[in-house]
Formats: structure tokens, C-alpha cells, sequence
């Protein structure tokens, strides 16, 4: 937890060495390739996963390429926090294939089609234990 926040901070603290990328300004018809960090940690059960994710308008649908979990689907919102520093915030509800407690995603690009994010995982209903995972994401393809 110490970790991720540190990268966060300095996520945030470098902005401005990155000022000239945007996140999207909406992730309808999108679809990002996820790399989750390798490090593995009780609370970064999906370390080394990399994820594929499909958005439609209100949508989410996640499947893992290179494990044998999922797919994961449910609702979200995603707003852009800071425009001139590329950051982004989702928040995401899963439904399938149990309902889970909300999770949420801190974007920060890198350039227009790359960047680092933090995944926040709640504690809650078929949760027991909060966790993060950082990312780095890749948006593949935009309808």
C-alpha cells in the first residue's frame, strides 16, 4: 500500500514532465491491454496478468489473456480529473461473475496511447480484503 502510494505520488508529482499527453475523454468503444506490476504481494493477487478491456457507453468487460479467470463484467463511470496533466478517474461496479464492492482506476498517460494507472479494489460484498495493483496501460483500439 506504501509502495503503490508512492508511485502515485510521484505519478503525480512528474505531471508535468508528461503535460503533453491526454487521457480519453471517454472510454466508450475503447478497448486497453493491461499489464499489471509483476511483483507479487498478498494484496496484488494478479501480479504479472495482463488484461484486456472492452468499454461500451456505460459497460465494462475484462478478460485476462494469460489466465484462466474471468471474464469479469459490470458498470462504470469514468471522468477526466485533469485535462492538462493527463490524469483520469473510473470507477467501476463488477456484476459478473459475483457482485464485488466498487473498485476504481487512477489514469495518468504517458503519451496518447500509453500510461500508468492504479487499481483500488474495496473491501465489501465477495471482498474480503481491499488491494491495489499498479498497471501499465496500453489503449489498443478505438471505435
Amino acid at each position: 500500500m506504501i509502495r503503490t502510494s508512492l508511485l502515485l505520488s510521484s505519478m503525480l508529482l512528474s505531471s508535468a514532465a508528461f503535460a503533453d499527453c491526454r487521457v480519453p475523454e471517454s472510454l466508450a468503444g475503447m478497448t486497453f491491454v493491461n499489464v499489471v506490476d509483476p511483483i507479487y504481494s498478498q494484496q496484488n493477487p494478479n501480479a504479472g496478468a495482463i488484461a484486456k478491456v472492452s468499454y461500451s457507453a456505460e459497460e465494462y468487460l475484462t478478460e485476462f489473456l494469460n489466465r484462466e479467470i474471468g471474464p469479469f463484467k459490470g458498470k462504470y463511470r469514468y471522468k477526466v480529473l485533469d485535462k492538462d496533466n493527463g490524469i483520469g478517474l473510473y470507477l467501476g461496479d463488477e456484476s459478473l461473475p459475483e457482485n464485488k464492492p466498487t473498485h476504481t482506476v487512477l489514469f495518468k498517460c504517458l503519451t496518447n496511447k500509453r500510461g500508468l494507472a492504479i487499481f483500488t479494489q474495496r473491501v465489501g460484498q465477495n471482498e474480503s480484503v481491499g488491494r491495489q495493483n499498479s498497471l501499465v496501460y496500453t489503449i489498443e483500439s478505438h471505435r
